[in-house]
């Protein structure tokens, strides 16, 4: 049985080191499986209408209009007016532009459900302004890889929306279990980034003035201050132009949490509110720009759709192998403790976050790890916030973190000095781990609530 796994796990990473298409790669490794059970006639037939079968759920209609949804705050400006009142508030020391850059992502995050988008938009208006405030590259690669890190936890979630479809699992209490942890990693993050700032700024100050003859060599670094003039932008002007981006959030979890409409109507409600404003409020958007929108978001939408379709067909095929029943048959002999095993599945979801990107990591990771859960006893919405900050580690770790990759390119930083800012919202999301395991009323409160 153990060679089985492993001679899965195996092939399963040649199929994405190979650098075929994800969907597609998983699709053949589905289909090479269901053939070896099945004979090539059943396994076509079973897997065309597994196919079918998993884009057969109103769930996922979800998925597209918070794609849409993305693409419409990031050509409309609301980033960056984000950006501006996050600044007008905490930037008083440049200490806080770090944890700026972070709530400010946050909100974004509350709006699009993407880590991509919002570590691409926010990292492009970011950049600019702690480099002027004259922030290290490993400082800046801290923020935005935090920042960006948010999306896959802070509702409404792409991967939370997977997670509910795959599991039958109500994807508006998802997103409530997502609100408070987090809350508390914006707040983790923001705690981290301001004190690690203060010294690096501390010590770039003190150099300086050693260098100038100013400071002798024993004045303590924190002694030197780290102020700088306050934003441009007045707290009210700033928080009158974010106005519009404040609210998407708060219309979209106000109205799930209340009832008034479901996960999928949430995204639809996104679309259009983001659309009138960009077109009438902001006026940032045209027919024109509106059109190549929806084209970008349907190609985008189409690789989900991919993914989607080839991560159901193996999901599909690895259970008919009873590989999930293997692996829980193993756990039950062994007899492991609760701590241990979640420990152990812990150390598991980090491995594999490191090789695999997000969406390969949740079809791969529920069907062997979802009987345990049951087994266990475990909550599964408690799980799935678990699981969620594991493919946010796996987004800032490498070889296969996508979003260090897509911070050195935006903001020209080598990829050394990306993953060693990543450290610290590794850390971060560490602790929190840590801190669900020891209070999992942080995940499950709020769904209890609805």
């Amino acid at each position: 049985m153990t060679l089985y796994v492993i001679g899965f796990m195996i092939l399963f990473l040649l199929v994405l080191a190979s650098g075929i298409p994800v969907g597609f790669g998983l699709g053949v490794l589905a289909f090479g499986i269901l053939t070896a059970y099945l004979g090539f006639d059943a396994a076509m037939s079973t897997g065309v209408s597994k196919a079918y079968a998993s884009l057969d759920t109103s769930t996922l209609v979800a998925i597209p209009l918070f794609i849409l949804a993305a693409q419409l705050i990031a050509e409309s400006g609301m980033g960056k007016r984000l950006f501006d009142a996050a600044r007008a508030f905490m930037g008083r020391f440049k200490s806080g532009l770090g944890p700026a850059t972070v709530v400010s992502s946050g909100v974004f995050s509350a709006m699009t459900g993407s880590s991509f988008v919002a570590a691409s938009t926010m990292g492009l208006i970011a950049i600019p302004e702690l480099r002027k405030a004259r922030y290290s590259d490993t400082i800046i690669a801290a923020s935005i890889s935090a920042g960006g890190s948010l999306g896959s936890v802070i509702p409404p979630s792409l991967v939370m929306i997977i997670y509910g479809y795959l599991t039958d699992e109500s994807v508006g209490k998802l997103f409530m279990a997502g609100m408070i942890p987090g809350l508390v990693l914006i707040f983790l993050y923001s705690v981290a980034l301001s004190a690690t700032t203060n010294i690096s700024l501390a010590r770039k100050r003190k150099k300086e003035l050693l260098q100038q003859g100013v400071l002798a060599a024993g004045v303590a670094a924190d002694a030197v201050a780290v102020a700088e003039e306050a934003p441009p932008m007045g707290k009210l002007t700033a928080l009158k132009e974010a106005f519009w981006g404040l609210m998407a959030p708060a219309i979209i979890l106000v109205g799930i949490y209340l009832g008034i409409f479901t996960a999928s109507e949430a995204a639809a409600v996104a679309v259009v509110y983001c659309a009138a404003v960009g077109l009438f409020v902001y006026r940032t958007l045209t027919l024109k720009k509106l059109w190549a929108i929806v084209m970008s978001s349907a190609n985008i939408s189409a690789m989900v759709a991919g993914v989607v379709i080839g991560g159901y067909v193996l999901g599909f095929a690895v259970v008919l192998g009873r590989v999930p029943q293997q692996i829980l048959e193993l756990i039950v002999a062994q007899n492991f403790s609760s701590t241990t095993l979640f420990i152990m599945v812990n150390i598991i979801l980090f491995v594999m976050g490191m090789f695999l990107e997000s969406l390969s990591l949740i079809y791969l990771a529920i069907p062997l790890l979802y009987p345990v859960v049951l087994h266990m006893g475990w909550d599964n919405i408690w799980f799935a916030v678990i699981l969620l900050i594991n493919v946010n580690l796996g987004l800032i770790t490498p070889p296969m973190g996508g979003v260090l990759f897509i911070i050195s390119q935006i903001g020209a930083i080598p990829i050394n000095t990306v993953i060693k800012g990543a450290l610290l919202p590794v850390a971060v999301l560490l602790v929190l781990l840590a801190l669900l395991l020891i209070f999992p009323q942080m995940a499950t409160w709020l769904p209890s609530m609805m």
